[in-house]
Parts: C-alpha cells; structure tokens; sequence
C-alpha cells in the first residue's frame, strides 16, 4: 500500500495507474490543521542567538564588518557599540580626531568609525551564519571575510584560510550577486507594473 498526500485530478489518476499494477493507494491531506496551528518551538530572536558569524555594515559607506562568537549576538553588538561610542561620543577637534586615527583599536568597527568619522549601521547588524564548533565557526569567518567585499576587518579573522580557496569563494560571491540583482530586477519590475 501507498500512502500519498491528496491532490484533487492528480491523486485520482495516479491511484488508478498504480492500481493496474496491482499496488493499492490511500490519501491523506495535504495540510493539516496541526501545520497551521501546533509550533513547538518559538523562534529564537537574532540578538539571543549564540554560536555564530555576524555582519556589522556602516551607514556612510558599503563597508562590512564580519566577526564571531561563541556568546549572545545582542551581547557582542552592544561591546562592539559600547567600544565606538566611547571613542565617537562628544565633539572631537580636528586634533583629537587625527590624534584618535593613529591609534589601532581593539575592535575594526571602532578603527572604521573613528578613522573615517563614519557612523556604524548598528539596526542592520544581522546573523549570517550558525556553527556550534569552535573551529568551523573560525573557518566559517575567514570565508565570509573574504567573501565580503569592501570588508573593514584588519584580519583574516581567528584561522588562516590558504588563498587556494579564493578562486571558489569568489565564484559564490559571484552568483550570490548575480540572484541579489536577478532579485532586485524583478521587484523593480513588480514594482513598475504596481505604480
């Protein structure tokens, strides 16, 4: 016996056919009401999410930051925001600005901002990889630096991914831009025919 979710015409004669093969069928829905109703899990909301690799972009420029960690995201963002705002907070001379762009920071955001007297895009911060393990979560963050293009990071972040690897990674980066702008095509066309 087959057991085959119902679609009305296609079920019908699909039974058919297999019923002169001797093979008997019975339907079942399609959708349930549990599907709609039951949801066992709540979604976890971005800032509570831990073990994984983030994109900070800037407001001013199209420059990303890319990092990793192994804790909250919230949490990591607010460090990283604490870090720019005790260098960025106040009205700086043009003095002080230059003397605060010699210095190297703890973190590539801060050098970024400080530098470029840019404004980091903190609300467009946003999770773009999982991994539970310490190690692939580093490999994960070299190739999303290196996949990343106008990227403010200083490294190449924790592991050193050999440059062999460049030639793929630019091949996704490729087609990933190649549907963004397939995608952005068809909703400046969707967008044509609403207006």
């Amino acid at each position: 016996m087959v057991v085959m979710p119902y679609v009305k015409g296609l079920s019908e004669a699909f039974a058919r056919i297999l019923k002169s093969h001797g093979i008997a069928t019975a339907n079942r829905p399609h959708r349930m009401l549990r599907n709609f109703v039951v949801h066992p899990k709540d979604k976890v909301k971005d800032e509570d999410k831990t073990e994984l690799i983030y994109r900070v972009p800037c407001k001013n420029c199209s420059s990303s930051y890319v990092g990793e960690t192994g804790r909250k995201f919230g949490l990591r963002v607010k460090e990283h925001k604490k870090e720019v705002d005790s260098f960025t907070a106040g009205t700086q001379t043009g003095a002080s600005r230059a003397r605060e762009s010699s210095v190297t920071h703890k973190s590539a955001i801060t050098d970024h901002a400080v530098k470029e007297n840019h404004v980091i895009d903190w609300d467009k911060a946003k999770v773009v990889d999982r991994e539970a393990q310490r190690q692939t979560r580093w490999i994960k963050e070299a190739v999303w630096i290196r996949k990343t293009p106008m990227c403010m990071n200083l490294d190449a972040g924790s592991y050193q991914l050999s440059h062999t690897w460049d030639q793929v990674i630019s091949r996704s980066r490729a087609a990933s831009s190649c549907k963004q702008s397939r995608r952005d095509q068809d909703v400046r066309r969707t967008s044509k025919r609403c207006h």
